[in-house]
């Protein structure tokens, strides 16, 4: 057979990539013969080929193509038959492709080579479609498909069903070329969609999967079932990310007719815990808090009341899949019957996790397991809180182990065509990284987002969602002002408002500054939405004296770096030359600042509390926005398990300002518009992100260098100074924010 096809530029294909589809039928019993040659302008590329598998199903055999064998205009190229074929070669399909340098296989770039593409990896454009529908109904865009399959058998795959842990589930048919799949899909919520895509790309593992979560992709070494024993199978990778959370069943069918269906799940593991205290222990008899976690059945922890906790801290923030408690070795009464597990980052705030009640424990040092949902956040400490022993008065407990989900396995079947379903399984292997580990950026190039995105994304949060929360939330750490006396053992202190300020020798406070206060930056916890505020070191803040006055001039704010010698230093004082008495600055009454929630969220514009009416003249664009990044801030509650803090208060880190003057902060329409753009924009390269936020805030900002004005730190004015009820903070621009210059820091006072 000849083809001859034509190339405009040939240095624009540095190669190109031949597919057959084609088999060769049998002769008599056994496997067909009919090698071939491949030809392109008159040199061969390929002699005395065999296309794998040669039977009477199709199989795509990839050629690759050298770019220097190509010209400009029309190109000749044969596929001839061997001379000492003994039965019959089918060609099915034939495409030549152009690839581009960037995608090309490390083995492809030597002029010459030939190779057959096994199991690549795809990605796919997609478009969803609501059902019912009429003809004319618009199709939309959805997220992009990306997915991996391979057994080692050398075929593509034709059909590929899936069920995500949300509950969404597609199911779709692809060409056999691989151009194109059509399908259904139905959505997490019930509402099914028309779902079809068009290919985008295709590379050789593990290449095009550097923006893939480590989590999505699995490699499992495998068992088949036979002879009533489990046999060794070839390895199974397996990746399918349609942008939402993880699957649990995968099904698929390959172009030769094999199939299979899978289930993963977890594989538990012991946690790793390294303390834990109680409320109350009997120390005499040595049945104290840390027998809990001894493996002796002789050991048990007893405390008075008929209730008590116990406070679990992990080597690191863990997601428990399931916690077990053993009774002790004696008196039935004593027994836990109703508790609740509460999990927390940073051991102040507690979220409930699991509550039972009327639980009984029959027999004495028997193991009862209790498992948690399968979407609970990993928590540095957890606590076991019983409220109610079995009736007798005191309480106790023999063993608490505490199991997350380290790993994944699967369980299901597989079948070759013209045979029966046989057992398939796992033992889970490493999860592959798919991207490479991240490196410290280049000055000036800080991303603050990628952690927050690759959290999210691991609860399967969509990149969408993602993107509003990005744009339109700023982080914030909320913080309390209390009074020392009234400071208990378990309030997680961050600093001290008045009094006289511990400060590096040689900084300056001159007369007319309040010190207001001090924050120690390491003992506030970081969150996954960053502030941009380092964890290290002291920020020393000060205001005017005249500080109704001040707004919108530099305030003495300073970052003090850790390892900094200082001292508590006198209030600045000076005596002038007509005065008999000194003028000292006045020095405000010490508080203690206390870490109150270290991870809440502020909106940029105001927007109505749940249930409020919108004003007669909101534009409705503005009602959309608004809706649309509710709906995010509900996806991601969903998703991660519980829900953030939402609520514009002052006291606190970072956030946004409770009364921004509009000049300064007014981020306007315009602003939340290029937020939709953006997430059209992103769709399918969310990486990006920065480069358009940092653009549209400096859009925003009115183009002034450094980008718009962010609160920095915020106080109600009567916490501070027992009067007045203004706010009284600091704002830096975004660009010295990131950059660390808090000597740019401007007072902020709104009243």
């Amino acid at each position: 057979m000849t083809l001859d096809f034509e190339v405009a530029d040939p240095q624009d294909i540095p190669a190109g990539r031949l597919t057959l589809s084609a088999c060769v039928s049998r002769f008599d019993s056994s496997a067909g013969h009919a090698p071939i040659d491949v030809v392109l302008q008159g040199e061969t590329l390929v002699s005395d080929f065999t296309v794998p598998f040669g039977n009477e199903t199709p199989h795509d055999s990839a050629v690759v193509i050298p770019g220097r064998l190509l010209k400009k205009g029309t190109n000749t190229l044969e596929i001839r038959v061997s001379p000492q074929a003994r039965s019959v070669f089918w060609l099915y399909r034939l495409t030549l492709d152009p690839v581009p340098e960037q995608v090309r296989p490390e083995h492809a770039r030597s002029e010459g080579a030939d190779t057959t593409e096994a199991a690549p990896v795809f990605a796919f454009d997609t478009e969803r479609r609501s059902v019912p529908f009429s003809p004319s109904a618009p199709w939309q865009r959805a997220p992009r498909l990306l997915f991996h399959i391979d057994r080692d058998e050398k075929t593509l795959p034709s059909q590929l069903s899936w069920r995500r842990m949300d509950g969404a589930e597609s199911s779709i048919s692809f060409q056999a070329d691989m151009s194109e799949f059509h399908g259904c899909h139905r959505a997490a919520d019930g509402a099914v969609y028309e779902f079809r895509g068009r290919l985008a790309g295709r590379w050789p593992f593990p290449e095009g999967l550097e923006n893939t979560s480590a989590s999505a992709l699995h490699r499992f070494s495998t068992e088949e079932e036979g002879d009533g024993a489990w046999h060794g199978s070839p390895e199974l990778r397996l990746l399918v990310d349609d942008g939402g959370a993880h699957v649990e069943r995968v099904s698929w069918r390959d172009q030769r007719g094999d199939s299979g269906t899978i289930m993963l799940h977890a594989v538990p593991d012991k946690a790793e815990v390294i303390g834990v205290k109680a409320n109350s222990e009997f120390v005499a008899a040595g049945e104290t808090a840390d027998k809990v976690l001894d493996d002796s059945l002789q050991t048990k922890w007893l405390t008075g009341g008929t209730c008590g906790y116990l406070i679990f801290t992990f080597a690191r923030p863990t997601a428990i899949t399931s916690y077990s408690l053993t009774s002790a070795n004696d008196f039935i009464d004593r027994d836990p019957r109703d508790w609740t597990l509460h999990g927390s980052d940073d051991g102040h705030t507690w979220t409930p996790l699991d509550t039972r009640t009327n639980e009984t424990f029959p027999r004495r040092h028997e193991t009862r397991e209790f498992h948690l949902p399968a979407k609970t956040p990993a928590y540095l400490k957890y606590c076991l809180y019983i409220t109610q022993n079995s009736g007798a008065g005191e309480t106790q407990l023999g063993r608490v182990r505490f199991d997350e989900g380290t790993g994944r396995a699967f369980t299901g079947y597989y079948q070759r065509v013209d045979e029966g379903p046989v057992g398939y399984r796992s033992i889970p292997a490493a999860t592959v990284p798919t991207a490479p580990t991240p490196v410290a950026p280049p000055s000036g190039s800080v991303s603050y987002t990628s952690v927050f995105r690759s959290f999210a994304r691991q609860h399967g949060v969509s990149d969408d969602a993602i993107t509003r929360i990005l744009w339109h939330v700023q982080p914030a750490v909320h913080l309390r002002l209390e009074d020392p006396h009234r400071v208990g053992p378990e309030d997680h202190v961050v600093g001290y408002v008045g009094g006289l300020p511990e400060m590096p020798l040689d900084a300056p406070w001159e007369l007319g500054n309040y010190f207001v206060a001090s924050l120690d930056l390491a003992a506030i916890p970081k969150q996954h939405l960053d502030d941009g505020i380092p964890r290290e070191g002291h920020l020393l803040l000060f205001a005017d004296t005249d500080y109704h006055a001040s707004d919108g001039g530099i305030a003495p704010v300073i970052h003090v770096p850790p390892g900094t010698e200082m001292a508590v230093r006198p209030a600045p004082a000076e005596r002038y030359d007509d005065d008999e008495e000194e003028d000292v600055q006045e020095v405000l009454e010490r508080q203690v600042l206390i870490l109150q929630c270290a991870s809440a969220w502020d909106f940029l514009d105001w927007v109505p509390d749940p249930g409020d009416e919108w004003d007669d003249d909101t534009d409705g664009d503005e009602k959309e926005w608004y809706a649309q990044l509710l709906s995010a801030v509900e996806e991601y509650t969903a998703r991660v398990g519980h829900p953030p803090v939402i609520e514009r208060t002052t006291g606190k880190l970072r956030g946004v300002e409770l009364n921004p003057p509009y000049t300064r902060a007014n981020y306007g329409s315009d602003f939340l518009r290029k937020r939709e753009e953006a997430v059209i924009m992103l769709w399918n390269d969310p990486e990006r992100f920065d480069e358009l936020y940092s653009r549209a805030l400096e859009e925003a900002g009115g183009g002034d260098e450094g980008g718009p004005w962010l609160n920095l730190v915020e106080f109600g004015e009567d916490s501070v100074f027992h009067h007045g009820d203004g706010e009284l903070g600091w704002v830096i621009r975004r660009g010295d924010l990131l950059a660390g210059r808090f000597d740019r820091v401007l007072h902020s006072y709104n009243c």
